[in-house]
């Protein structure tokens, strides 16, 4: 059958262009920059429109501290390395061979940068050894299909966080064969991932993962 495809609000122009820089003699970490994105997209969301993100303007403020309400930028600021600064901090995020690494059951650290800004909720779910979980496929899933919003997932083990904002799915039929031959209907599922590294390298991956993160107006 074909391709269905479910896209978060403003698909790919709507998608913060966030890398990685060098902070105390190592990256900052994809983790962090992965929660800054996710921040941006949903503060560019409640300031151009978006009835569901309208209430939770805050998640970014004048320069990326904690002052006067602002828009989030779309592209790398002076303000946005000051969010991802402060949470690496919150999330625990340690150098490991040059880059920054984090442990998922830190990133749940990123509620602190919520604190005091907006009333923006986070969630976060995680398996420990870094097994794939349908449940947790199923967490991004539903945050893209159904409220049109990205979600956080894990790609390699400790390796790497990028933003999944699309989503598709098909099924099709093998034809199989051992001693005697069957049909076998599989699912293929993709998610469509900015991968944090400033537009470079978004694309489909296969969906699934070991962690997702999301944020809720």
């Amino acid at each position: 059958m074909a391709w269905t495809y479910y896209w978060a609000a403003g698909a790919h122009s709507a998608q913060p262009l966030y890398n990685q820089f060098e902070f105390g003699g190592c990256q900052v970490g994809c983790g962090a920059v992965a929660w800054a994105m996710l921040f941006g997209w949903g503060d560019r969301q409640a300031e151009g429109g978006n009835p569901y993100w309208a209430p939770r303007f805050g998640l970014y403020r004048q320069d990326g501290g904690r002052g006067a309400n602002a828009v989030a930028p779309n592209a790398m600021s002076n303000g946005i390395r000051n969010v991802i600064r402060e949470l690496r901090g919150q999330i625990n995020t340690f150098c490991a061979f040059g880059n920054g690494a984090t442990a998922p059951w830190n990133m749940d650290g990123s509620w602190r940068y919520l604190s005091g800004r907006t009333y923006t909720r986070q969630v976060c779910h995680w398996n420990s050894i870094g097994w794939h979980e349908n449940g947790l496929r199923n967490r991004a899933v539903a945050s893209i299909r159904d409220r049109r919003t990205p979600a956080i997932i894990g790609t390699g083990w400790l390796s790497h966080y990028p933003l999944a904002y699309g989503y598709a799915w098909r099924r099709r039929v093998v034809r199989r064969c051992f001693i005697f031959c069957w049909n076998d209907e599989v699912t293929d599922r993709w998610f469509y991932v900015n991968q944090g590294w400033g537009g470079s390298g978004n694309d489909w991956v296969e969906a699934g993962t070991w962690f997702c993160g999301e944020i809720y107006p």
